[in-house]
C-alpha cells in the first residue's frame, strides 16, 4: 500500500521550501562535540542548528526502516524526506540523543561491534539499553571489526576473502543477539568502502540494504545494496553544506564504467549513461585524485579520456550535473580500487 501525504501538510511543505521529491538525504554522522577529532565530529551548535532547520522547514524526517520500504516497493519518496544515521557508536551520540529527543527525530545507529560496551570512547552497554527503550532508535550492523575489507581484497584470495567476511560479520551478530536481543538486518560498510564479494556475501546472509558513505542522495531506483549517505563531518558539517546536500538531486545514471570494486584496467574508461541526458547541462567528472573535469557528451553517454594511470589505491568518482528544468544540482558517485599503484 503506497504510502500517503495529506494536501495540507504537502501545502506547508510547498510554502516553506521549493517543492521537490522523488529523493531522499541520508545523513551520516560519526561524533558529536568532539574538538579533538575535528575530520569526523560535528560540533554541537552547528548539530542543533541543523536539526533546528529540519524541523522549522518542515523536513519529513523518517526512521531508516521505513526508507527501505519505498526502496524495496520502488515507490515514490516523499518530498524532503531525510533519514538520521550515527556510525560507529561513540558514546558523544548520548549528547545527540537529546536534541533528536526533543526533536522526535528517529534515527538509526550503526554499531561497531568490538567497541561498543567494551572501549572507554564507545556507547556503554547502559547507554545502549536506554537507546534500545526508545522507538525512535533503530540499528544497524556497522561490522565486528572494523577493518578496511576492501583493501584486504587486494591481497587475499577470494575463497578466504569471502570467510573473513562471514567469520567477521557472525562475530558482530552474536554480540548484537547479546546486547540488544535480536539482529538488525542492515549494514553500514567500515569505512564507507565495499566490495562485490563482500556485498555478495552479506545478501546471502540475509541482509536486506547495505550503506555506503558515496556522497549523494537517494531515489527509488537507489539499489539496497549499494545504498549512498550523506558525511555530515569536518568541513562538510557546516550549515552551508549542510543545506546544500538537502536540495542536491539524484543524477539518473542507468550504467557506468568503471564498475565498482578493482579496476580491470588503469587508466580506465570512464563514463556514465544519464536517462533523459537532455536535462542537464555543465556536467563534470570528479575523481578523488584529480578533482573535477568537465565531462564531454555523446547521445545519452557523459565521459572523460584519461591518458595517464590512477595512483591511488581508492577513488571516489562522481557525475555532477545542472538540471535545466529544476535549477538544482544532480550527483551520482561511486568507488573504485586499484592494485596496481605507481
Amino acid at each position: 500500500m503506497k504510502n500517503t501525504i495529506t494536501a495540507g501538510f504537502l501545502l506547508i511543505l510547498s510554502i516553506s521550501f521549493p517543492a521537490f521529491s522523488d529523493f531522499a538525504t541520508i545523513l551520516i554522522y560519526h561524533k558529536f562535540g568532539e574538538d579533538k577529532y575535528p575530520t569526523t565530529s560535528v560540533s554541537m551548535e552547528d548539530f542543533k542548528k541543523q536539526m533546528d532547520y529540519l524541523k522549522k522547514n518542515n523536513f519529513n524526517v523518517i526512521p531508516l526502516s521505513k526508507l527501505i520500504d519505498f526502496l524495496q516497493r520502488k515507490e515514490d519518496i516523499p518530498p524532503k524526506t531525510v533519514v538520521i544515521t550515527i556510525d560507529d557508536g561513540y558514546k558523544s551520540t548520548m549528547r545527540a540523543y537529546k536534541i533528536l529527543k526533543k526533536y522526535r527525530f528517529p534515527f538509526t545507529v550503526f554499531l561497531y561491534m568490538e567497541g561498543v560496551g567494551r572501549y572507554p570512547d564507545y556507547l556503554t552497554q547502559k547507554q545502549i539499553e536506554i537507546l534500545k527503550k526508545d522507538p525512535l532508535v533503530e540499528f544497524g550492523n556497522h561490522s565486528y571489526a572494523h577493518k578496511r575489507f576492501a583493501k584486504i581484497l587486494e591481497k587475499m584470495d577470494l575463497k578466504s576473502y569471502k570467510n573473513l567476511i562471514v567469520e567477521d560479520t557472525l562475530k558482530a551478530e552474536r554480540r548484537l543477539k547479546k546486547l540488544l536481543g535480536y539482529v538488525p538486518k542492515v549494514y553500514a560498510f567500515p569505512y564507507g568502502e565495499y566490495t562485490r564479494p563482500m556485498i555478495q556475501v552479506l545478501k546471502e546472509m540475509g541482509y536486506k540494504a547495505l550503506f555506503t558513505q558515496d556522497p549523494q542522495n537517494v531515489s527509488k531506483d537507489t539499489p539496497l545494496y549499494l545504498i549512498h549517505r550523506q558525511p555530515i563531518v569536518g568541513s562538510w558539517a557546516k550549515m552551508k553544506h549542510f543545506k546544500d546536500v538537502l536540495i542536491t538531486e539524484v543524477l539518473p545514471v542507468v550504467k557506468h564504467n568503471p564498475p565498482i570494486g578493482y579496476l580491470i584496467k588503469n587508466p580506465p574508461e570512464i563514463w556514465a549513461e544519464v536517462k533523459n541526458v537532455q536535462n542537464y547541462k555543465n556536467c563534470g567528472v570528479y575523481i578523488s585524485e584529480l578533482g573535477w573535469i568537465k565531462a564531454e557528451k555523446k547521445g545519452s553517454r557523459l565521459f572523460i579520456n584519461l591518458k595517464k594511470p590512477l595512483k591511488r589505491w581508492k577513488n571516489r568518482i562522481g557525475i555532477t550535473c545542472w538540471n535545466v528544468k529544476t535549477k538544482r544540482k544532480s550527483t551520482f558517485f561511486w568507488t573504485i580500487y586499484n592494485r596496481e599503484r605507481k
